[in-house]
């Protein structure tokens, strides 16, 4: 017995490898976790430990499921900022990123798309979204950076039949002011503080319902906002997939330091509020 304890304490080596699950019994979904570690590369044990912590925190805060894409930006290289949490294959299909363009620099904490960069999510919501009146679109910008006149985070506008799923955190359009700028289907919304840098979440829970925050509280929502489709297009990251404009949109780039993203379904007021916690949480800990 002596020797097994004297080998535990001073041979490390020989012990149980770390397990990243919550001991308090909500335990997560380990193979969630472990493909997306295989496919980013990630080997540092703290991130690891956060990474299944987010996981734990949006099951059991409901908003997991509501998401069909998460971006969590992590692990520093463009291998590992590239994939979906929810299904880290690397395929067109499971919305992992092509990043477009040379001025891209990856962090531990963020995805820069520098001056005139960008990148396609493969997510078309047209096709990828059953309920359009049921949607969201969320991002974690770290910059107060103005961008282009017309810069969105994520998102994409179809000009030919006048719909968009798109936020800006900072944005001249539609007027100088620099405010956020959001719009789903044919309806549009608009924050009043001009500051870039936060979390931006873009919201429709019903035909006539839908909210735009910035971190935990609403800027803009109203009861007015009318049913409509989606887009038929991707969605572009760090600017907007708008055909009419060109590719890339020229005005289009945001120039913004982004550390998550998320698309999928329908925020209510409740999760949102639990959503911003947990990704502002993880954010902090990168």
């Amino acid at each position: 017995m002596a020797l097994c304890v004297f080998a535990i304490l001073f041979f490390p080596s020989c012990q149980k490898e770390i397990s990243y699950s919550n001991e308090g019994g909500n335990n997560t979904d380990t193979s969630a976790l472990g493909k997306f570690i295989k496919a980013t590369g990630i080997t540092d044990a703290a991130l690891k430990a956060d990474l299944d912590s987010l996981i734990i925190r949006a099951r059991n805060h409901g908003w997991w499921d509501l998401c069909k894409v998460i971006y969590p930006f992590a692990g520093g290289t463009q291998t590992s900022c590239k994939y979906n949490l929810k299904d880290p294959r690397d395929v067109d299909a499971a919305f992992r990123i092509n990043f477009i363009a040379n001025t891209w620099t990856f962090t531990s904490s963020s995805v820069n798309p520098g001056d005139s960069s960008y990148g396609n999510t493969h997510f078309n919501p047209s096709i990828q979204i059953a309920d359009p009146n049921s949607c969201h679109l969320s991002v974690y910008s770290m910059d107060d950076n103005p961008g282009g006149n017309d810069n969105a985070d994520i998102g994409a506008y179809d000009h030919n039949t006048a719909t968009g799923f798109y936020l800006s955190a900072r944005t001249a359009w539609p007027d100088s002011s620099g405010r956020p700028f959001a719009q789903i289907s044919s309806y549009t919304m608009q924050g009043t503080l001009v500051n870039g840098a936060g979390y931006f979440l873009l919201t429709k829970t019903s035909a006539f319902n839908a909210s735009f925050y910035r971190n935990s509280s609403v800027i803009q929502t109203d009861t007015a906002a009318t049913p409509g489709d989606l887009p038929n297009l991707d969605l572009f990251l760090c600017n907007q997939n708008y055909p009419y404009g060109g590719e890339p949109y020229n005005i289009g780039f945001s120039q913004r330091r982004l550390s998550f993203a998320t698309i999928g379904s329908g925020i209510d007021n409740t999760t949102a509020t639990l959503m911003y916690s947990d990704i502002s949480d993880f954010v902090n800990r990168k």
